[in-house]
């Protein structure tokens, strides 16, 4: 009789008392990290590395008929920290102008509405407009800022006669490089309970005992991940990437920005991005480095364009696309390799800005070399930056790319438009490896950073196909084994950082095995009879199989199991993030520095501890 592992959801309700205590504005805000009328971002709690560029903003808003008032101020004073000076002599705070020697831009006004609890909501997804309320605004912004003396400043806006919006911000200092390269692997949605699951349906053991171990089992320091955003529990893929990309929390569907009121999704108060860091490096600490995009997803999803980009709405991939060559200061990655081809044509399914071809842009423009399928990846061989794009939207996952192949015939989903079959595609390893042999021909002396990422897991994990799922998983977890090879051959072992981590989790566990002969002896309709196949504690024993080169945890699409109820909104199709934290994994040369529980800003001014970014006076 033969058992395979049962997977299930694990559905949780909390109910959260004194919500107040912690947010006075609950589920709904008028804006995120502004629970006043007056607005300072970047908010209370920010955290800088010295010399790092942002952007200010201020906004004074005013509800229903009242107009906000125009007259407002920001002022700012250092509080603690070193330094020859701090810029207002030890004296009163002063003017922010004077003291960012950044002149505003001029002052701005707009309408916006939002919706005060989930009465309101609700009314006014069913069509009743007049259930928002409507806010009006006064802003300025200062672009560019750079505070490059460490230290904790206190920054005040004053406003309608007497109100204030405090916000303290610490500005760290620049530290001496630790390592030359660092690649940063995230499963998306991975969690604790998912790798062990892998490591269960992957790995052989005797007695309760692995005799062999997942790649990332074996890395010597193992933390973990607070994944909150800037307003809300329960982080997206995006804000979640740029808290790891910029140091900053940011609300959800934002990439590099700090959301504010305003209609454009383009204008949003901007924050540093670790590659354009790296991109500026001083010569001291190593030169400007190279930057890596590898990713299972469109190379303009959330977690890979979070690399890259600056935009309020991560679903504007046309303008992501664009940013990364001509935006106001562009990454302009060496290697870039992943899906999302729609988004660089305008030929049948596509949908680039503008109706631009963004291949012919990137090649002729910045010089990239333009691949689409797995043969023409391996063979090249050349210095070039690399775009590989190897499906219209995301790539396949690997269960199809690999075991049911017939599923990759879909017609339209080759990246260049013509209406093919993307049947060609690489695997994650092999994206992961030539990404690296690119980044060391062009920026062996300087150093890289890689971002790889196995965006499947959480894509998978929302329709709950935990079979797909737990492939991609350890798919990554292949690909930091051959990563950890060729850095060997390479002789970079010794000067390369590799974490393995996830930007958010998923309510997934394993509680027990199920009896497959006895499970489908019984027709949908006998739910109870089926329960009975399910084994607990003493009965869930260990699944057997037979040992093959190529195994799946559940090789069968079957349509038969067992109805489960959901506890999300009759709206939602799909599973959503979960609130735990997530591991990280760390090896290599700053990897003590990501053990223990951390937010998720601090693994991005840890990486630029690593790296030695930013610069001081």
């Amino acid at each position: 009789m033969v058992k395979v592992i049962s997977f299930a959801l694990l559905s949780i309700a909390t109910a959260i008392s004194a919500v107040s205590a912690l947010d006075p504005h609950g589920q709904f805000k008028r804006l995120g990290a502004c629970p006043t009328l007056g607005c300072v971002f970047p908010p209370d709690s920010a955290e800088f590395v010295a010399g790092a560029r942002f952007d200010v903003r201020v906004e004074v808003h005013a509800e229903n008929e009242s107009k906000p008032n125009t007259d407002y101020s920001l002022t700012i004073e250092k509080l603690s920290g070193h330094g020859k000076n701090n810029k207002n002599g030890g004296k009163k705070a002063v003017d922010f102008t004077k003291f960012s020697k950044v002149k505003p831009n001029a002052q701005e006004a707009w309408d916006f509405t939002y919706t005060k609890d989930a009465a309101a909501y609700w009314k006014v997804q069913d069509g009743d407009k007049n259930a928002a309320t409507p806010a009006h605004v006064a802003s300025t912004a200062w672009r560019h800022v750079q505070i490059k003396e460490p230290g904790t400043y206190k920054v005040v806006l004053k406003y309608n006669n007497g109100k204030k919006t405090e916000a303290v911000w610490t500005v760290n200092a620049v530290t001496k490089r630790k390592a030359k390269n660092v690649i940063l692997f995230i499963g998306d949605g991975m969690t604790t309970a998912m790798i062990t699951a892998a490591r269960l349906i992957s790995k052989p053991h005797t007695n309760g005992k692995y005799t062999k171990h997942m790649h990332m089992d074996q890395f010597p320091v193992l933390g973990h991940v607070m994944t909150h955003s800037l307003d809300s529990l329960i982080t997206d893929s995006a804000n979640s990437a740029s808290a790891y990309n910029t140091g900053h929390k940011t609300s959800a569907g934002a990439l590099g920005v700090y959301p504010d009121s305003s209609v454009s999704p383009l204008d949003d108060p901007k924050q540093e991005l670790l590659a354009e860091l790296l991109r500026r490096r001083s010569k001291k600490n190593g030169g400007a480095g190279g930057v890596g995009i590898v990713t299972t997803a469109e190379v303009q999803d959330a977690t890979p364009a979070a690399v890259y980009a600056h935009i309020r709405n991560r679903d504007e991939k046309g303008y992501i696309v664009d940013q990364m060559i001509h935006g106001a200061n562009p990454v302009v990655a060496d290697v870039i390799l992943g899906g999302g081809g729609k988004w660089f044509h305008s030929k049948t399914g596509g949908k680039s800005l503008n109706g631009t071809d963004y291949y012919d842009a990137y090649s002729k423009e910045k010089g990239y070399k333009v691949v689409h399928d797995r043969d023409a990846l391996l063979k090249y061989k050349g210095k070039d930056p690399l775009l590989g794009v190897f499906h219209a939207g995301n790539m396949d996952v690997w269960m199809d790319r690999n075991v049911y192949k017939g599923n990759l015939k879909k017609a339209g989903t080759d990246p260049t438009g013509n209406g093919a079959s993307a049947l060609n595609q690489p695997n994650l390893d092999e994206m992961v490896i030539k990404g690296l042999e690119v980044l060391d021909k062009r920026h062996r002396k300087e150093g890289w950073f890689m971002m790889a990422e196995a965006a499947s897991v959480d894509k998978m994990m929302h329709p709950l196909d935990y079979d797909r799922a737990l492939a991609d998983l350890l798919e990554m977890d292949k690909a930091i084994g051959k990563t950890k090879e060729w850095l060997k051959r390479q002789k970079l072992d010794k000067d390369t950082l590799i974490l393995a981590t996830a930007d958010h989790g998923h309510s997934f566990d394993v509680y027990g095995s199920v009896d497959t002969q006895y499970f489908n002896s019984f027709s949908d309709s006998e739910q109870i009879e089926k329960k009975g196949s399910i084994g607990t504690y003493e009965n869930s024993g260990w699944p057997s199989y037979e040992d093959k080169d190529v195994y799946d945890a559940n090789p069968a699409d079957a349509p038969h199991g067992i109805n489960k109820d959901g506890t999300l909104p009759v709206t939602d199709p799909v599973g959503v993030h979960s609130l735990q934290d997530v591991p990280i994994f760390a090896s290599g040369p700053g990897s003590e520095l990501f053990a223990g529980i951390q937010d998720n800003t601090e693994i991005f001014h840890k990486i630029s501890e690593v790296l030695g970014l930013g610069e001081q006076n």
